[in-house]
């Protein structure tokens, strides 16, 4: 009888199934990695509530690209990583998209990674990093690329709109920086909180609180009479469609509006506003081997409160309950799969 491992996969709009499939097949430059923990992103829960990468496929759709592990098998042709490694897995490394609609997924317990090769699909974790800090590497890295993404200076005026997972590695990473005037939204007074108890950061959990408070911090301006806030730079980790015109609405001349927030709906922009502004509108996506190594050595630094990002970790048999906290930021932040045996 063959062996077999479980695999959470998305199988049509808002319905996961829990399955058993083969074990995976090792060719000479793959290895396979024991999974220990898998975060759920706000992607994911955008992956299931369409249904797939794009919409519904044909095939089911396997999830989990926030991974970390203990290479338990390896290729014949691997260099530089042995069995016994604690790794991170860049799931968009040679091209692999795991979890991404790839054919595999990080919510599984044990995980191919195809053509592996150090520092661009694997990264070794130090031995006094949890697994559970490994697992944010990934979003750490989303994070870090979306900061290079928004040429700042350090006396820049930023406002982050959106504190979920992505956003409040931001405004973290913000903050370790020295980044000094940092405004923060979003709607759940959780991510709010634990904004808030950074250094530089000032959050609120409702939109009119936020733009007085970027008038009172950044300073307001006009352009062609209309009121405006003198902040730098935007960063939307929000992914909803209907802020960027609120968002460019707020904004001064030549401010830069850095998209990072998944949209699934097509956003209707008043490109005359925009004009009249001078607006850089750009987007930042995924990240470089080299930033995903840096969040590594960033992380490395003991510099988050784990509780802050982790509020609750379930056991794969238990993802619909996992699911189901991910959706609501009152009552979690991060949740992870727990692999663990």
């Amino acid at each position: 009888m063959n062996k077999k491992t479980h695999q959470l996969n998305i199988q049509a709009p808002n319905t996961l199934s829990l399955d058993l499939v083969d074990y995976p097949s090792l060719g000479s430059n793959d290895l396979i990695v024991a999974i220990k923990y898998c975060g759920i992103c706000g992607t994911d829960l955008s992956y299931l509530s369409s249904g797939g990468l794009m919409g519904p496929q044909k095939e089911p759709m396997p999830l989990g690209h926030e991974m970390s592990g203990i290479v338990i098998e390896i290729g014949s042709d691997i260099k530089d990583i042995n069995v016994n490694d604690r790794v991170a897995i860049n799931p968009m490394g040679n091209n692999n998209s795991i979890g991404n609609g790839g054919t595999e997924g990080g919510m599984t317990n044990f995980l191919l990674v195809k053509n592996a090769v150090l520092n661009e699909s694997i990264f070794k974790l130090p031995d006094d990093m949890s697994f559970e800090i490994g697992a944010l590497v990934e979003p750490f890295a989303v994070a870090l690329r979306t900061i290079n993404r928004s040429n700042l200076g350090l006396d820049s005026k930023i406002a982050v709109c959106g504190l979920g997972c992505i956003g409040f590695s931001v405004v973290t990473l913000l903050s370790y920086f020295g980044y000094k005037n940092i405004i923060a939204v979003d709607l759940y007074s959780l991510r709010v909180l634990n904004a808030n108890g950074l250094n530089a950061v000032k959050a609120y959990a409702d939109w009119e609180s936020f733009t007085d408070a970027l008038k009172e911090f950044h300073g307001e301006g006009e352009v062609f009479g209309i009121p405006v806030s003198n902040t730098d730079v935007f960063i939307d980790c929000t992914g909803n469609h209907k802020l960027i015109s609120n968002i460019i609405n707020l904004s001064k001349k030549h401010t830069r509006i850095v998209v990072t927030g998944l949209h699934q709906e097509q956003a209707l922009i008043d490109f005359r506003s925009v004009l009249m502004r001078e607006l850089e509108i750009t987007c930042s996506m995924a990240y470089s081997n080299k930033e995903f190594l840096e969040s590594l050595e960033i992380l490395s630094k003991d510099m988050i409160d784990q509780s802050k990002f982790i509020s609750h970790k379930c056991k794969i048999q238990d993802h619909k309950k996992a699911f189901e906290l991910a959706k609501d930021g009152n009552l979690a932040s991060k949740v992870m799969i727990d692999l663990c045996n």
